[in-house]
């Protein structure tokens, strides 16, 4: 009996989420503002064809983000993302950046979307190649466009989550490339 009735208390609480989230996306008087974090892994590579030289790592990368939903397709987003450090055998490098994308969504269900995205980022690198003899550090930086895609769901008409994937390919002499997967919670005001 209790176990009836707690699963069908649980599916009553689900439906009613889903609904206030359904009645809400629908209703835009005006851009909604949200926020949110995020959590993810990333892999850093390039090669260096003059140095003869490659460079293969993955890491952490954490971000947090800001935005306007203008309506249930068009969104807007800055964003700051910091890279944790990635190394190879002889080098070590780390990224930090702030990006501003324009997201276009499309509702599959009720709490359901897929979306793409696509944006400038402004980054800082720092890297340090060890030599025999020490090492030597520099910083480089620069902005390049990016794109990425995901799926969000909506838990309540504030709160969603979302699932991702990006794609930066900076433009520096050694043409790197970083690839992101991350999970990321939000809340809509």
């Amino acid at each position: 009996m209790i176990k009836t009735l707690s699963l069908s208390t649980l599916a009553l609480v689900t439906l009613g989420f889903n609904t206030a989230a359904k009645a809400d996306i629908a209703d835009f008087d005006s851009p909604r503002i949200y926020t949110g974090v995020g959590y993810g892994q990333y892999s850093f590579e390039f090669e260096d064809s003059d140095k003869d030289t490659d460079f293969d790592d993955d890491a952490q990368m954490l971000k947090g983000y800001v935005g306007a939903q203008f309506n249930e397709y068009l969104s807007l987003e800055l964003a700051y993302q910091n890279f944790d450090e990635v190394s190879d055998v002889d080098s070590k490098a780390e990224i930090d950046g702030v990006s501003l994308a324009a997201r276009l969504g499309y509702p599959i269900t009720e709490s359901f979307s897929v979306y793409a995205k696509g944006g400038w980022l402004e980054w800082d690198a720092e890297y340090t190649q060890d030599l025999p003899v020490g090492s030597v550090s520099a910083s480089t930086d620069g902005g390049d466009a990016f794109y990425g895609a995901g799926i969000e769901y909506a838990l309540t008409t504030n709160v969603q989550f979302r699932l991702e994937y990006e794609r930066y390919k900076l433009d520096d002499d050694i043409d790197p490339d970083m690839d992101v997967a991350s999970v990321s919670v939000q809340y809509m005001f």
